[in-house]
């Protein structure tokens, strides 16, 4: 059996030629596919957060769509109740989404494996009903529409410049993360847990605070969301929406950091080309995933020169 170090198919050199490209895209593209690329950004980050736990630790959760939804939350009622100027809920965000998955982490990882993912689920669910039920704190399941970003944000080209900046930053922590000891440990955890644990490596707690890292990002990703969207609902906290970080990890390839990357690209792209053309996107989405596993579980990656692990 060959194994693959995770973090590979990237390189510097597609790092650099990536970068440019986006710092030129407000001056070549159209407003709407500016759009677009924000939220193939939003969801990179989303899916990298998610896959810190998927591709590095080998735990697969059902629930960080909570942590999302939380950090989108956080900003949207700092402004609908008052309570804190933008830049102080977008900080806040990834905070109190790390501080309550935390908690969440703490119970839940307990559990193993099915069971493990079931209980991440069940608290996707228990914030999905709190965020319908509390009607006076989030408007129920109306949401929270407004213009709760600054002016300066609000212009598409200053909100991706803004966007793309934070998303490189928390891409460049979570690469960072996976290539130190903790990043290895994590591995060594995802490939042979128990004999991780006879080395003396705090299993229990070194997967407590990927479940924790994971959640602040995703918590970070649902305020940049807000950026974009101005606009938090239930819906961003419902399982469903959990799956599709998941969803993108698996199609990028989750034995690569590139992986989610590459994948929130294809995605978006593919998503908002089958919704134009038929009502049934889901399920061409759905076939899409199930040649990507049965025929090349390595993801897209494999395809663009990465190795692929067998």
């Amino acid at each position: 059996m060959t194994q693959r170090a995770y973090g590979g198919g990237i390189s510097m050199v597609g790092v650099g030629i990536a970068a440019l490209l986006l710092v030129a895209a407000p001056w070549v593209v159209p407003t709407s596919w500016l759009l677009v690329l924000e939220n193939v950004l939003v969801l990179a980050l989303f899916a990298t957060a998610t896959n810190l736990l998927v591709g590095w630790t080998g735990l697969v959760s059902f629930g960080q769509a909570a942590f999302y939804g939380i950090g989108a939350y956080t900003v949207a009622l700092a402004w609908l109740h008052g309570i804190a100027p933008f830049s102080l809920a977008f900080v806040a965000a990834p905070l109190i989404a790390g501080l309550i998955a935390l908690f969440t982490g703490a119970i839940a990882l307990r559990a193993r494996k099915l069971y493990f993912a079931l209980l991440t689920l069940a608290f996707s669910e228990l914030f999905y009903v709190l965020a319908e039920q509390l009607y006076d704190i989030t408007n129920g399941a109306n949401g929270i529409f407004g213009a709760m970003v600054p002016a300066l944000l609000i212009s598409p080209r200053i909100g991706f410049y803004f966007t793309l900046a934070v998303v490189m930053v928390a891409l460049l922590l979570l690469y960072r993360i996976g290539h130190s000891p903790f990043g290895l440990a994590l591995q060594a955890i995802r490939e042979r847990r128990v004999r991780a644990e006879a080395l003396g490596l705090a299993v229990s707690h070194h997967e407590l605070a990927a479940f924790t890292l994971s959640g602040a990002f995703c918590g970070l990703a649902g305020a940049l969301y807000v950026v974009h969207d101005q606009t938090a609902y239930p819906e961003l906290l419902n399982w469903v929406k959990s799956g599709e970080p998941v969803i993108v990890a698996v199609i990028g390839g989750i034995s690569s950091f590139a992986g989610p990357l590459w994948g929130a690209l294809f995605y978006q792209i593919a998503h908002d080309a089958l919704v134009a053309l038929t009502r049934d996107w889901q399920m061409a989405l759905g076939a899409l995933l199930l040649l990507v596993v049965l025929f090349r579980p390595g993801g897209l990656v494999s395809l663009l020169g990465g190795r692929e692990e067998r």
